[in-house]
């Protein structure tokens, strides 16, 4: 459809009255190349690779476009990326550099979602190099950054990070508060592996503060988390959550998949963990080896869950040749990859195991434990390593290492404490007071622009829309004024072959008798009322129908004409009412479907017997017509019922025939009205 230049101009007029209209106070920084777009591309494609090396270069690259065209949103993706790309490849001091510049920048811009991400960043890289303070203040910066501009999915997920940091350094009371208060943010969404991901925190540090039934419901709601809800409906009073083969088979795949396979792993670990510690070895044992069938590609996790299965088999059966050697397994494991923080449990257990079979075994561990401890420079594991060593060796020099350790690390835990519940409730009431107001002043602004991008777009949407609505109309009109020529030029051929082809042929022949012959009189009356016929039936083609009130009354007549002494026909379940709604254009259809039904009928059937039925029921009209006729074949229906066809169907209508020789005739019609 061409619009007229006229209209052209008139829709380009209006849209930039509108758009003039239209004011904001938003400034748009210069739209980004194409160039650092294609390269954001091949920075994000490198990194999915793990092609970190090629990621770091078309990083630089595109940094160095993104600040020579001033496009601030693509430095700080640019930042963003090079430092998750450092911390991939293991450069952290790059790492904690591009994440300290994405923080700087977006807060010289007021950009709150960027300075958390900026923090968020630097908490991962300090708590990969095991600065894990700084990494905790960092988590809580930016857990408090995304709670400021209400991004509560994302502050939950810094909940679970600053939870296993504090773990991690053995605070377990902040780390239980911590997760629980991940836990609230996230109970009405479906962040299934970060809700997990507290779930097992809370089991690790509700079994560190001997809080084994808390630590043993949580995992019970983890473990629910991942199961198919509708099995555990069913079994509800029958499944024993402490049966790993009956969880096995209620273990949702398709919740799986969201959380990840070694999530899964984990919780199951730390539910069989809890049950080691409630002595339901052999329900632990099950648990242990369910969770190792969840370790896809993650070796180290294999290898911790193979040392607690060894460590349970001890407890269970006593010191064997089996716990002894998956025990040693694990150990030679973590030493040949260099993993320090595991190498450190492991022989701290070790010395736990033999405690009470090899003192001198034991005490080796421990000063193999000591020196790991030592070489990381961990004050927490050398103090746990002394407090093991009083309970197999006491002497006086390490009761006060022990003594002068355990005073430090109290005086340094209660400076965490502070730290940590100090932002946690100032803030609240920071955001109480000051947020509040922010937020209110954003959310009017934010509203205030979507009324104007909407009463643009919405100004917009009309103005098209009346203009296609105008053209169509015009073009329906146009199309409309053809069709109707067309059918009055139809009809005229119609009409002007049937008084070539009948009327004009019966006079000619008349004409001729009277000249030739002499006819008797009773036998020119019935040509000339043949005749007569002839030329009223082309008058009822073409006259006009009543399409108002006198409707019904119209089609009786048109089922009347056709009634004579060799020819019923029959109206059936018939209700005058019936038309009451119905619009012009599809009664006269119906009339003329119908009478040229009844047309064809008078002139090839043969018929005795008529019977049509007209029915309206949920806005569909039913119109069945059936005669004894001779019927006809399907070829001919095609040729000859083509304009009853196309008649119905134009009225959005469907016909459909069921004819055989000398088997009469039955049209079906349905109409939508």
């Amino acid at each position: 459809m061409k619009l007229l230049p006229a209209a052209s101009s008139f829709l380009f007029v209006i849209f930039f009255i509108l758009l003039a209209s239209c004011k904001t106070d938003i400034v748009q920084e210069q739209k980004a190349s194409e160039k650092v777009i294609a390269l954001e591309l091949q920075v994000y494609k490198m990194s999915q690779d793990r092609k970190y090396d090629s990621a770091i270069f078309f990083g630089k690259k595109m940094l160095y476009h993104a600040k020579k065209e001033n496009t601030v949103s693509f430095i700080k993706k640019a930042y963003y990326r090079l430092s998750h790309n450092y911390l991939q490849n293991k450069q952290y001091d790059s790492a904690l550099y591009y994440g300290d510049e994405l923080y700087k920048l977006a807060a010289s811009t007021n950009d709150t979602i960027n300075m958390a991400e900026g923090k968020n960043r630097k908490g991962f890289v300090l708590k990969k190099i095991d600065s894990l303070e700084l990494s905790l203040e960092n988590f809580t910066d930016a857990e408090k950054l995304f709670l400021e501009i209400g991004e509560i999915t994302e502050a939950g997920k810094k909940s679970l990070e600053i939870a296993n940091v504090f773990n991690k350094i053995e605070n377990f009371g902040a780390a239980e508060l911590s997760a629980t208060q991940g836990l609230k943010l996230l109970e009405d969404s479906k962040e299934f592996k970060t809700i997990v991901g507290l779930y097992i925190a809370l089991i690790t540090s509700s079994r560190e503060l001997n809080r084994i039934e808390s630590a043993n419901d949580h995992a019970n709601r983890g473990i629910n988390l991942i199961t198919n809800y509708k099995v555990s409906k069913q079994k509800i009073n029958t499944i024993n959550i402490d049966n790993a083969k009956e969880i096995k088979d209620s273990i949702d795949t398709a919740i799986v998949k969201k959380v990840k396979s070694n999530y899964v792993g984990m919780l199951l670990n730390g539910k069989a963990n809890v049950l080691r510690d409630l002595k339901k070895y052999d329900e632990a044992i099950d648990y242990y080896k369910l969770a190792a069938e969840y370790y896809t590609k993650d070796t180290l996790e294999i290898k911790r869950t193979q040392f607690n299965l060894a460590y349970t088999l001890f407890l269970k059966d006593g010191y064997t040749k089996l716990s002894d050697s998956l025990l040693s397994d694990s150990y030679q494991f973590y030493k040949k990859e260099d993993k320090s923080s595991e190498v450190f449990s492991t022989l701290l257990k070790l010395a736990v195991l033999y405690k009470d079979v090899d003192q001198d075994r034991s005490l080796a561990y421990l000063n193999e434990a000591s020196k790991s401890a030592e070489k990381r420079n961990k004050e927490e594991s050398i103090h746990e390593v002394l407090r093991e060593k009083l309970e197999v060796s006491p002497n006086k020099e390490d009761i006060n290492k022990y003594l002068v350790l355990d005073n430090k690390l109290r005086g340094k835990q209660e400076k965490l404490d502070y730290f940590y519940i100090n932002n946690r409730f100032n803030f609240e009431d920071e955001r109480s007071q000051k947020i509040q107001a922010e937020s209110e002043k954003i959310l009017a602004e934010n509203k205030a622009a979507r009324q104007k991008v909407q009463s643009l777009v919405l100004s917009l949407i009309l103005v098209i829309f009346i203009v296609l609505v105008f053209f169509i109309y015009q073009r329906i009109k146009r199309r409309h004024k053809i069709e109707k020529v067309k059918t009055v030029h139809v009809t005229e051929a119609r009409i002007s072959t049937k008084v070539h082809d009948e009327l004009a042929n019966d006079l000619y022949e008349l004409m001729t008798q009277l000249e030739t012959t002499n006819p008797e009189k009773e036998v020119v009356l019935d040509k000339l009322d043949t005749i007569y016929n002839q030329a009223r039936d082309i008058s009822k083609q073409i006259q006009s129908i009543d399409t108002e009130k006198g409707y019904a009354e119209e089609l009786s007549n048109l089922f009347r004409t056709y009634q004579s002494a060799l020819v019923n026909v029959l109206l059936k379940r018939y209700d005058t009412d019936i038309w009451k709604g119905i619009s012009s254009h599809v009664k006269i259809t119906i009339y003329r479907v119908l009478q040229e039904f009844l047309t064809n009928m008078k002139k090839h059937s043969d018929a005795s017997l008529v019977v049509v039925s007209i029915e309206k029921e949920n806005k569909q009209l039913f119109i069945q017509y059936i005669d004894n006729g001779k019927g006809f074949t399907t070829e001919i229906s095609k040729n000859g019922l083509r304009n009853a066809e196309n008649r119905i169907h134009a009225i959005e209508g469907k016909l459909t025939f069921d004819t055989e020789l000398h088997k009469g005739c039955k049209f079906s019609i349905n109409v939508p009205v």
